[in-house]
């Protein structure tokens, strides 16, 4: 069992603190037509600052989960992972269908996953440097598409042929349950699945039924206080880590914007590290906790 990094595989024990869910190079600022390009974060000095703090903090392991469709740039992530010395995680898949490549909506399942397997096991983009998950898979606002529900099944096919794990989108956290239902109809070894953006999921039932499948969950949008608080994402992770759930929960920012970076105003990549966690312990968590959630539920993840 290794994790797969854009450097190559790593022993699991080298992942120490992780953040889950990421975007360090990626392009959304045409699908967001945004004259401002605010949506493409590129390796920059800026970048290196944030990756500095980050590495201050104890952070060594970035999950990247740009894919197919959203501006990945495989060679930029090797060259990120090198230059900071960083295990980097990059991804394969297709995100939702309002991004997905027009190939998408043409291809079958089988097609599909065909190009994450190759993805997976030879490289990406036009290099050898592999992805070493399937992420992030998604879904819309309050609906799973029909060709969101074949992406989610050709995402399958390629995890049961590689066994990379998969991690989702639920935007705006919707739509888990109707996820879970569709890996369980294929099968899906649940503890190999991680559901994305549960923070800004208001449900505490579909929280728990996620969790009572097996499958981790992602507090991933920490310092997004205009979709939902910290202070209620808090709340509500005291609930779950009280319900015994501390083995199945991680945590990340999903930086997503330049505005979101700390030169730019934002509340930046660190944030988990110099806000989230302080608040955490403040309200009683234990270090041992916070560990299992920064570091051993990321290694158990990510190791195939």
């Amino acid at each position: 069992m290794k994790v797969h990094s854009v450097t190559g595989t790593v022993d699991p024990q080298q992942v120490q603190k992780t953040m889950i869910h990421e975007h360090l190079v990626f392009d959304l600022s045409g699908v967001r037509q945004e004259v401002d390009k605010d949506s493409k974060l590129e390796d920059t000095p800026i970048l290196d600052r944030e990756i500095q703090m980050l590495k201050d903090s104890g952070c060594n392991t970035i999950v990247e989960v740009s894919n197919m469709g959203m501006g990945r740039d495989a060679k930029g992530l090797y060259h990120i992972a090198k230059k900071h010395d960083l295990v980097i995680v990059a991804s394969t898949g297709f995100y939702k269908e309002s991004v997905y490549p027009a190939f998408v909506f043409e291809k079958s399942a089988e097609e599909l996953a065909d190009m994450m397997i190759r993805e997976i096991t030879e490289g990406m983009d036009d290099t050898d440097i592999k992805a070493g998950f399937i992420s992030e898979i998604g879904s819309s606002l309050n609906e799973i598409t029909p060709t969101e529900q074949k992406v989610f099944q050709a995402s399958i096919m390629a995890h049961k042929m590689t066994g990379a794990p998969i991690s989702t989108h639920c935007e705006i956290g919707t739509m888990g349950k109707g996820q879970l239902e569709i890996f369980q109809r294929y099968e899906v070894n649940l503890k190999q699945i991680s559901f994305g953006h549960q923070d800004l999921n208001t449900d505490l039932e579909e929280q728990l039924l996620l969790l009572q499948s097996g499958a981790y969950i992602q507090f991933d949008t920490i310092g997004k206080n205009s979709y939902r608080k910290d202070s209620d994402k808090v709340d509500n992770l005291l609930v779950l880590l009280d319900r015994g759930y501390q083995d199945q929960i991680m945590l990340s920012c999903d930086i997503t914007r330049n505005s979101h970076l700390k030169a730019n105003g934002g509340h930046g990549y660190n944030h988990l590290f110099e806000s989230f966690i302080p608040a955490l312990l403040k309200s009683g968590v234990t270090n041992e906790i916070i560990e299992k959630m920064l570091i051993h539920n990321p290694r158990k993840f990510l190791a195939f």
